[in-house]
């Protein structure tokens, strides 16, 4: 991580995160002297109340190993299972990236194993998940609606009985095409940050076909190479990858783009 506090000075620095997770990298920027623009491209909503049902409740102590998908997982199975640090005693617990493990164990879990990069197949890599370890073990998945499956196949090659418990669902925010062309008239971003798939289709679906040249243009930090492989396909020309999956990751990323712009 560079030390200067001025290196983002002026720069306007596009968050596209849903509103409840921007403030801390909105805070690193500010730090770096930058304007961080937080106007999310995602939403995070919570499921129906039956997940929280008998049946998800018996999976879930059942379960040899439990698995979050991301810190949204963490923080809406909270809220649905009170007590589900208590549940998870005993068990393998597994978590997408830092972020996730840390708001396990801020929560009370001592014990949480994660990957840093590579997304959910990177998981696959862990002993703990290695054939011997896995076969005839049930498997809990705790994600939002509608993730890969990538992760759940290569569970039950292996020999595991697999269910999801899906607690949140993703939705694309309530903003016409006009105060989109607005915010780019008052605002020209110098660069923007995007943390998943569904951020960056709605962010191109949002955006006005005037403006698109100027999104497609901007320099563009994102959570993965999946994710830069798929902002390429849509047009975008100037991506780079964060090293890891951390707000410390993306903003290592957003200072290396302005190094060498």
């Amino acid at each position: 991580m560079r030390n200067s506090d001025t290196a983002l000075s002026g720069k306007k620095i596009w968050v596209t995160r849903p509103a409840q997770q921007a403030a801390e990298l909105c805070r690193m920027i500010e730090a770096r002297q930058g304007r961080p623009l937080s106007l999310p491209a995602l939403v995070i909503r919570p499921v129906p109340e039956e997940i929280g049902s008998a049946e998800n409740m018996r999976r879930l102590a059942l379960a040899d190993i439990v698995i979050f998908i991301s810190k949204n997982a963490v923080v809406y199975a909270r809220d649905r299972f009170p007590h589900i640090i208590d549940m998870l005693q005993g068990k393998t617990v597994l978590a997408t990236g830092r972020a996730t493990a840390r708001s396990l164990q801020e929560l009370g879990l001592e014990r949480v194993d994660c990957v840093d990069s590579g997304g959910t197949e990177a998981l696959l890599g862990l002993p703990s998940l290695s054939g011997t370890e896995i076969t005839d073990k049930r498997v809990l998945i705790i994600r939002g609606q509608g993730g890969r499956e990538a992760l759940r196949d290569g569970l039950l090659a292996r020999g595991a009985g697999v269910h999801y418990l899906e607690v949140y669902r993703r939705g694309k925010p309530d903003i016409s095409q006009a105060d989109m062309a607005k915010f780019w008239h008052d605002e020209t971003p110098d660069a923007l940050v995007i943390t998943s798939l569904a951020a960056l289709d709605n962010l191109v679906e949002m955006t006005p076909a005037p403006e698109g040249v100027r999104l497609h243009g901007t320099a563009t930090v994102v959570m993965s190479e999946r994710i830069r492989q798929h902002a390429l396909a849509a047009g975008f020309t100037r991506v780079a990858v964060a090293q890891d999956n951390s707000d410390a990751g993306l903003l290592d990323a957003l200072l290396k783009m302005n190094e060498s712009s």
